[in-house]
């Protein structure tokens, strides 16, 4: 019953966008492959599944034109956008979960130097928040928007490695490259890359 909410709700969210459509769930998926490289419990990996695929659902606030805007976002707009994950935090507050699945969303924010809005550093951040912070980088920048096409999967794998250390944590960086590079990742995941009308077709 869970899962059909979850999925109910992420619906909602997939429609008023159809550039970030299945983002939720996508990152999702390679928040789990990531944690499975990286051998973490397995309540953790349930955990991402359920945080990667609830993180987007503030966005049901931002107005549908600011979503499908494909011009250049002004400050303000680039703002609302990447702080929605709060507002989703906000809605999902009194759940119970077993897992920390809303303090996951709510410090995927941090970053490994601290410079994050909660001030969190290092191995302060869940390990969780940490993956599902890659997680969503990467199919973000993997796939196309309405401002901008799809990157190569080179192209993301160095902007996430010149980010460790101060942005992102090493280890789930190094092996979400490990898993594009050796287990068949950049194949699984191609189909990121299409646009939705060649999704469509």
């Amino acid at each position: 019953m869970l899962n059909q909410l979850i999925d109910t709700l992420v619906s909602v969210v997939d429609r008023r966008d159809p550039f970030s459509a299945h983002h939720s769930s996508r990152v999702a998926e390679v928040a789990r492959c990531i944690g499975e490289e990286m051998n973490i419990p397995e309540a953790d990996i349930k955990t991402l599944g359920i945080a990667g695929r609830l993180m987007n659902l503030g966005k049901i606030f931002i107005p549908t034109e600011l979503l499908t805007k494909t011009g250049d976002l002004t400050p303000e707009e680039r703002s609302q956008v990447a702080t929605s994950y709060l507002v989703s935090v906000d809605l999902l507050q009194g759940v119970d979960f077993e897992g920390p699945v809303v303090e996951t969303i709510r410090q995927m924010g941090e970053t490994w130097d601290g410079n994050g809005p909660l001030g969190l550093k290092d191995e302060d951040i869940l390990p969780t928040a940490r993956i599902l912070a890659i997680a969503n980088a990467f199919v973000g920048m993997i796939s196309p928007r309405a401002y901008r096409g799809a990157m190569t999967f080179d192209k993301v794998s160095s902007i996430l490695l010149d980010q460790t250390g101060s942005k992102f944590d090493r280890k789930p960086v190094s092996a979400l490259i490990n898993y594009l590079e050796n287990r068949d990742g950049i194949e699984k995941w191609a189909h990121f890359r299409k646009s939705p009308e060649e999704s469509d077709q």
